[in-house]
């Protein structure tokens, strides 16, 4: 017999090295499968038994469970394999990395040791890791997007059976619902659970978040525009936030529907404080180092936009600029950052000035030499070399030489002269 195993074992074991890697390779792969299966079930239990959310002494709703690192983990092998079958072609670092500072101004390094980056568009420049989920509830009034590194991809957090059809995978496990007690003391207060299984449409919301994760992704990283008509039906405040919080103005199809869908009323003297606000988010953004970024994209945008019969936008950017010291009453701004922001404006507003279809004469440049630089922001201007604009110089020094059109009118004007006012000043006063 020992001859005969000897023989066997000289005749299998050369053919047999890669049969022994494939096995090797399946078996970690089931240890995995099996450990991942284990850490689904261990946290599943968990949120089972805190349920979805509790009506605190029958007042408020609120979380009954502190969501952590681990109910962000255990969903990524779930979220990866969805974005997987749906076609999802994931970057590489270099390109993703790239793609995520085009977009969030937010800069990956792929050898740390933080496997995701906090997204917020509340707080954009956070860099602490919260876990909040994205609903209605006293924590969702942080929205929270987390940027998976190294796989590639961008997520919301989510409860596993927002995700699963637990009942159904793990029926052991869904039993725990039949004999859980709803009514519970937590922090000293008297709660009452809401159930999972008693959430009202939870399959429609596991599709959505379904819907949400590969529609979301598709567009940012695949240039999938076909996912745009969903995502702004379904995922607004993200897809605004895009341009109004992080400034990303390179898609002009989802720059022209923010634009469109700020609420700008019919122009009258004195704008709302909070009207010129929401503009002001799509004209600039200041990133987390304090540099203003100007949004080239949307003045171009705006230009387009505007016809000497359609000239809103035209007399917004006026009054955005009549009122940007009043803007920055909680002094956001620096006066040199107010410099900046003015000087792309200015310049964009005078050239109207000298195209006869408009003749708006000092409602720009005009306006702001002769009622808010008290040398301040020419000596900025100055200094940063005229932000290498075209005609700025040359325009700013005009408007300084000549006569305030308004000088002896005075009475005619309960303030400093507006926007409308400039428009109508080709006619006299009378």
């Amino acid at each position: 017999m020992k001859k005969i195993t000897i023989i066997l074992s000289l005749i299998i074991l050369p053919n047999c090295k890669g049969q022994d890697s494939k096995l090797s390779e399946r078996i970690s792969e089931n240890l995995e499968t099996q450990k991942n299966m284990l850490t689904v079930e261990n946290i599943l239990k968990d949120q089972l038994e805190s349920g979805s959310s509790g009506l605190y002494e029958e007042t408020a709703d609120g979380e009954t469970y502190n969501y952590k690192n681990k109910d962000l983990e255990v969903t990524i092998p779930i979220l990866k394999e969805k974005l997987e079958i749906s076609g999802f072609r994931f970057l590489n670092n270099e390109d993703f990395n790239s793609r995520i500072k085009v977009l969030f101004g937010r800069i990956i390094n792929s050898n740390s040791d933080s496997k995701y980056l906090y997204l917020s568009p509340i707080d954009k420049c956070e860099r602490v890791i919260n876990f909040y989920r994205n609903k209605n509830t006293a924590s969702a009034n942080l929205p929270s997007y987390y940027i998976i590194k190294n796989i590639n991809f961008i997520t919301d957090l989510y409860a596993l059976p927002e995700l699963i059809n637990y009942q159904k995978e793990y029926p052991n496990l869904a039993k725990i619902e039949d004999s859980i007690k709803i009514h519970i003391v937590k922090d000293g207060n008297n709660v009452k659970l809401n159930l999972w299984k008693n959430e009202k449409d939870l399959a429609k919301r596991r599709f959505i978040n379904q819907q949400l994760l590969i529609s979301r992704n598709k567009y940012l990283f695949n240039d999938d525009k076909s996912q745009f008509p969903w995502l702004i039906m379904h995922d607004e405040f993200f897809m605004r936030s895009l341009v109004t919080d992080f400034g990303y103005t390179e898609d002009k199809k989802l720059l022209k529907w923010a634009l469109e869908n700020t609420h700008l009323p019919f122009f009258y003297t004195y704008a709302k404080k909070n009207d010129l606000q929401e503009l002001g988010k799509l004209l600039w953004t200041k990133d987390c180092n304090g540099e203003i970024r100007v949004h080239q994209n949307t003045l171009d945008l705006l230009k387009e936009m505007s016809t000497p019969d359609e000239n809103l936008y035209i007399r917004y950017i006026a009054e955005y600029l009549t009122n940007i010291e009043h803007l920055n009453a909680n002094k956001e701004l620096s006066d040199a950052q107010i410099a900046k922001i003015a000087a792309y404006l200015l310049t964009w507003g005078e050239q109207y000035k000298y195209d006869k279809h408009y003749d708006y004469n000092q409602m720009f440049m005009g306006y702001f030499w002769n009622f808010m630089d008290d040398g301040t922001y020419d000596k900025e201007f100055k200094k940063n070399n005229y932000y290498g604009l075209p005609k700025f110089k040359e325009w700013y020094e005009a408007a300084k030489k000549e006569e305030n059109i308004f000088e002896g009118y005075e009475n005619y004007l309960n303030d400093e002269p507006q926007p409308l006012d400039y428009k109508h000043k080709a006619r006299p006063i009378k």
